[in-house]
C-alpha cells in the first residue's frame, strides 16, 4: 500500500529471477524509504555500491530530477546487463549509469565526480568498512550514507 510496486519494479524482479540471481534485493518498503531519503536531501548525484538486478537503483533514480545522475557499481558483468535492462524497462536509463568492476577498484575513479548527495551500500559484506571510508571521501557535509545488512 505505502510502497506499491509498479510494472518497472516488477520487471526488475522478473529479470533477476530469469537470470538466476539470488532473491536478496531490498523490500518495497526499504525502496520507498531510500526514495524518500533521496527526495528529502534533494539528491542530484547518487552512488550505489552493489546493484544486483537494479531494483534499489530504480527506487533511487526515481527520486532524481531530470538532470540527476545515479551511478551504480556492479562487479558481475552478467548482473550489470540485467541492471541495464531493468533500468530501461523502468524508464530511468536516461539518469543512470552502470559501471562494471570491483567497487574498491572503481571508487577511486569517482573522486573527480564527487561529491555525491547520497551513497547506498549494498554489496559484498567483508569490505563494508572500506566502502564507508570511500563514501565519506566522496560525499559532503549533509550527504546521506546508507548501508544495507
Amino acid at each position: 500500500m505505502f510502497a506499491a510496486e509498479d510494472d518497472g519494479l516488477r520487471a526488475a524482479l522478473t529479470n533477476a529471477k530469469q537470470a538466476g540471481l539470488p532473491e536478496i534485493q531490498i523490500s518495497p518498503i526499504q525502496g520507498k524509504f531510500l526514495q524518500l531519503l533521496a527526495t528529502m536531501c534533494n539528491a542530484r548525484k547518487i552512488l550505489e555500491i552493489g546493484a544486483l538486478a537494479g531494483y534499489s537503483g530504480i527506487w533511487l533514480a526515481r527520486a532524481l530530477p531530470a538532470d540527476g545522475r545515479l551511478i551504480t557499481l556492479e562487479m558481475n558483468p552478467e548482473h550489470a546487463t540485467v541492471v541495464r535492462n531493468s533500468f530501461e524497462k523502468a524508464g530511468v536509463s536516461n539518469r543512470t549509469e552502470v559501471r562494471v568492476g570491483r567497487a574498491l577498484d572503481l571508487l577511486p575513479t569517482l573522486e573527480s565526480e564527487a561529491p555525491f548527495d547520497l551513497v547506498f551500500i549494498d554489496a559484498d559484506k567483508p569490505p563494508y568498512a572500506q566502502y564507508l571510508d570511500w563514501a565519506l571521501r566522496l560525499t559532503r557535509p549533509g550527504s546521506i550514507i546508507v548501508a544495507d545488512n
